[in-house]
């Protein structure tokens, strides 16, 4: 009632005034969920399971870039991707080690000749689900598909390296003005990395 009266002192239809009133509380309930989230997320960071995910020894380092050179067909990776990857991949599941290292033993038996081979080989098989994620993450540069997916690299995205020389990396300015009138590279010529 006292809403009532002070909406209709402003001025405001009993439509308008629950409207508003609908605005205001929505606002409150998104910004509970906002604070919420920062907090979980806080709370999230502090447990003892992300503290364990801490970054690989060089040993297990090298490991998981050879096994990603195979996966990607590209020899140079950058190694801080490839540590922020390694960490980002067992803070989202806790298979990852143990898939992971059934997948590089896999490897390391059957020798496949590439990753194509190594596809055909594992369809059907749990490892391919990890082969699949380790792929995802170097060329998209997250490991998750939520809206609240961490970017571990967005420049450096191996989707964004094979087209470098033709295309613009999205929101950067590949040259001066009127850029796209330049001819485009020849196909025949392929970008190495």
């Amino acid at each position: 009632m006292k809403d009532e009266k002070q909406f209709s002192e402003q001025g405001l239809s009993k439509e308008g005034a629950a409207r508003r009133r609908l605005f205001g509380q929505s606002g409150g309930l998104v910004a509970s969920f906002a604070i919420g989230s920062v907090l979980t997320g806080q709370a999230i960071a502090a447990t003892p399971e992300s503290a364990a995910v801490t970054a690989p020894d060089q040993h297990t380092l090298n490991q998981f870039l050879k096994v990603s050179r195979l996966l990607t067909g590209h020899h140079s990776l950058d190694t801080t991707l490839g540590q922020r990857l390694w960490e980002a991949l067992n803070q989202h599941s806790a298979q990852f080690l143990d898939q992971y290292a059934a997948l590089s033993q896999w490897i390391d038996e059957h020798k496949p000749a590439d990753v194509e081979a190594l596809d055909q080989q594992l369809q059907g098989q749990p490892q391919h689900e990890v082969m699949m994620a380790i792929i995802r993450g170097w060329y998209l540069g997250v490991v998750d598909n939520s809206h609240h997916a961490q970017v571990l690299s967005y420049q450096n995205a191996l989707m964004y390296q094979v087209p470098r020389d033709g295309m613009v990396i999205p929101t950067y300015a590949h040259n001066g003005p009127d850029y796209w009138t330049a001819e485009p590279p020849p196909v025949d010529r392929l970008l190495t990395f």
